[in-house]
């Protein structure tokens, strides 16, 4: 039988480049992204680390929805590659 060989100290890499998701409630123009409809959709822009990621979240996210509303709310940051669930 073949041995799996598992090292203690072996772990995985950090992410390189993380993406935000973002949470649409009703159908948007967002400029360069264009037209979103409602649902869970993937930001333009990947960031060095989850912190980046998640600063720059919301800062669109004060930007875009208005006082006492929601039209898009952050679903989080997930490592390029990983999509959120």
């Amino acid at each position: 039988m073949l041995a799996a060989e598992h090292s203690a100290d072996a772990k995985a890499p950090p992410a390189r480049r993380w993406r935000n998701f973002y949470r649409v409630y009703r159908f948007l123009n967002l400029g360069r992204v264009g037209q979103v409809g409602p649902g869970l959709i993937r930001g333009p822009d990947a960031f060095a680390s989850r912190d980046i990621a998640e600063t720059h979240a919301r800062e669109f996210l004060a930007a875009l929805n208005p006082p006492g509303r929601t039209l898009m709310e952050h679903a989080g940051a997930f490592p390029e590659g990983d999509a959120a669930h």
